[in-house]
């Protein structure tokens, strides 16, 4: 189970739960009555928003057919394909695997990678034990990577765009580092007894503090991540071309954030905390960003001629394009973006009785080593009865009468039970969204 305090009392409080692993007849059947209980709703047949419930997927556990817990991986799907939860995570992925994992231990959990959702994603361990247990991430910050871009636009060579791009980025990763270093120097001053719950029991380490000790060695198991944004609108300034429809274009976003990765194992070393690299979903930054860079820049083309940047590395909500490519070429930063990510598509109509395009999904995360994934697609709500069916047009509640509809959306990797307080930038983007078919490339 993962969780943050509400920032607000009007929040509600952002949880996740991991499961699917566990074989057990108690475990299986906590599993399947949660499973349940979602497929049917809540309140008056509502589709619960948090916790984000997350299937931990696993070859030899719940995977294949004639696993143990198989029934309940097909079980998970059919909700998915209704309640768009659980998401799945990808245990087999070979960067969320644990040498010391074993199926006869009977706490592999503390093996097995666990995640918030997209935005948090803990395992590896500088410091400790490598598990996702205990642990968290302490902060993060997003580097603009579309400015960069665009503030080396008007160098005509090629080749010395790029290396002045790079010589940019460099210089902002270490500002970042030394940023993400100074909070954590602030925050090391904090007393165990500030936390009485973390640091009772939830920490790794936690139990050995006394009232008056300083959390430093506890939180130094956590970790500190750099994050980027609108990998596809820097490329398109750098090169004229997104990852999606260019193979130079993808060879350059891999060696960007190859790049990003190989400095942070850097900080990691120079600073002695666990720095990641974040695909950063930026809910709020991606228009905020692009507002900034629009007034001074102006509109150009394919980078800030939209009201939002791409997700991370993800490849463009308006390029059209099949379920298929758009996991061959998002599906190699999964390995490099260790604090987190995420890969969905988005299907057409109503999946409430075909739980096989679930499935599919996930034996593409399987296929393409991706670590995290979800499935977006029609859901309708009344507002005022709490209604819900996948009719791509429903204009009126067919219990009550009411016009009050609205559609469930997935904003990146969780729910939000209504588009009334998304910003100006995520309402363009979903309104830009393509259906992904899961055919091939195209």
């Amino acid at each position: 189970m993962n969780t943050i305090h509400s920032r607000g009392g009007n929040q509600v409080v952002f949880s996740s739960i991991n499961y699917g692993t566990d074989t057990s007849a108690e475990g299986r059947c906590v599993i399947r009555e949660l499973l349940n209980s979602t497929y049917n709703g809540v309140g008056n047949g509502e589709t619960a928003i948090f916790p984000i419930q997350i299937w931990k997927k696993k070859r030899g556990v719940n995977y294949l057919k004639g696993d143990r817990n198989y029934d309940l991986y097909e079980l998970a799907c059919k909700v998915t394909a209704r309640r768009f939860f659980p998401n799945f995570l990808n245990l087999d992925a070979t960067f969320n695997q644990s040498d010391a994992w074993r199926a006869d231990d009977p706490k592999r959990y503390m093996h097995e990678v666990a995640t918030m959702g997209c935005r948090t994603r803990v395992f590896e361990n500088k410091f400790g034990m490598k598990t996702s247990v205990g642990r968290g991430n302490l902060s993060f910050s997003t580097i603009n990577i579309v400015r960069l871009a665009i503030e080396c636009m008007g160098i005509k060579n090629k080749e010395e765009r790029i290396n002045c791009f790079f010589a940019k980025l460099d210089k902002m990763l270490d500002v970042t580092a030394k940023q993400l270093n100074e909070r954590y120097d602030f925050q090391k001053t904090a007393f165990a007894k500030q936390f009485p719950l973390l640091m009772r029991s939830l920490w790794l380490g936690a139990d050995q503090l006394n009232p008056n000790d300083s959390i430093e060695a506890v939180i130094n198991q956590g970790t500190l991540s750099i994050g980027f944004i609108g990998l596809a609108e820097c490329l398109k300034a750098l090169l004229g071309v997104h990852h999606g429809e260019s193979d130079e274009a993808q060879k350059l976003g891999l060696k960007i954030v190859s790049y990003m990765r190989e400095r942070c194992n850097e900080y990691t070393e120079k600073y002695h905390h666990n720095f990641s690299v974040l695909a950063t979903p930026a809910e709020g930054l991606s228009g905020k960003f692009t507002k900034i860079d629009r007034k001074e820049f102006g509109v150009l083309e394919g980078i800030t001629d939209r009201d939002y940047y791409t997700n991370s590395n993800h490849v463009p909500v308006y390029y059209k394009c099949s379920a298929r490519h758009k996991a061959e070429v998002e599906a190699p930063y999964h390995e490099m973006t260790r604090a987190g990510h995420i890969f969905y598509v988005e299907i057409d109509g109503d999946a409430t009785h075909n739980p096989q395009v679930i499935m599919n999904v996930v034996d593409m995360m399987d296929h393409y080593n991706m670590g995290y994934g979800s499935v977006n697609h029609n859901r309708n709500r009344c507002m005022d009865c709490g209604y819900e069916n996948a009719d791509a047009h429903l204009e009126s509640c067919p219990r009550c009468g009411s016009t009050h509809i609205d559609r469930l959306q997935r904003i990146t990797g969780y729910l939000v039970g209504t588009t009334d307080r998304w910003n100006s930038g995520k309402l363009a983007e979903l309104n830009d969204r393509v259906i992904h078919g899961m055919g091939e490339k195209g």
